[in-house]
């Protein structure tokens, strides 16, 4: 009777699981090869009148997102805390930690420290009840940082979405080197509401891509972007 209980328990949270909508990116750019020094150096071009090198700049958002002084969702918006089930331990003077996954480096990771390829491991996002609201995830899937050691790490094919410890949506990623993003509808409370409860997003691995090398399931890069924050925004029409 115990095993019975246990396989029905288990494909309930299965069907549970499956039951939650996909999505599948609305977009995508490619990583290339270019650097955070060559990033900045092309800036510095840019702003000194040169014209040479900046093409990497141009239309490009991953420069937007991470290395423009331009706004963004987060010229308001910010995240209160950032942890995770579990982290890689440190290499030399390379680190894995939760906060890699959003500090705006495109060549840094957060890694889940497991054994095996991390499925239900988890990075959890805490937000001020004020926050402005999201509506789009980002994410720099595996690591992007060279061709390389994106093929060697594990890089995750299916995440969970958790809105406040409930099952919300299921992101499915390409297996490309790529930034992609997700349209998840509209989650939050606002700046207007008045709600002082913190509010969380938490995002599960629930598959993966294996590595050419490693088991170790990678993440370069997750942030968001969304409503309320934005200059254009600030009269409050979008509400």
């Amino acid at each position: 009777m115990k095993h019975i209980l246990t396989l029905a328990f288990i494909l309930f949270a299965s069907s549970n699981c499956f039951a939650q909508r996909h999505i599948s990116p609305s977009g995508t750019f490619p990583v290339g090869d270019a650097s955070v020094a060559d990033y900045h150096r092309a800036y510095d071009d840019w702003d000194n009148g040169k014209t040479d090198g900046i093409e990497i700049l141009k239309d490009n958002p991953i420069y937007d997102d991470f290395y423009s002084p331009s706004c963004s969702w987060y010229c308001a918006g910010s995240v209160k805390r950032l942890s995770a089930s579990s982290s890689l331990n440190p290499q030399g003077n390379k680190t894995y930690f939760a906060g890699n996954a959003h500090d705006f480096n495109h060549e840094t990771v957060w890694s889940e420290g497991v054994p095996g390829y991390g499925v239900g491991e988890y990075l959890l996002y805490e937000f001020e009840g004020n926050c402005p609201r999201i509506t789009t995830i980002r994410i720099l899937n595996g690591y992007v940082k060279n061709e390389k050691k994106w093929a060697e790490n594990s890089r995750v094919k299916q995440i969970l979405v958790h809105y406040n410890d409930e099952p919300y949506v299921i992101l499915d990623l390409e297996d490309s080197r790529t930034l992609q993003w997700f349209d998840i509808g509209i989650v939050g409370y606002g700046p207007k509401a008045g709600v002082d409860t913190p509010w969380t997003l938490k995002f599960e691995i629930t598959d993966v891509y294996p590595g050419t090398k490693y088991d170790d399931t990678v993440i370069s890069e997750l942030y968001f972007d969304g409503l309320d924050s934005h200059s254009r925004y600030h009269d409050g029409s979008d509400l």
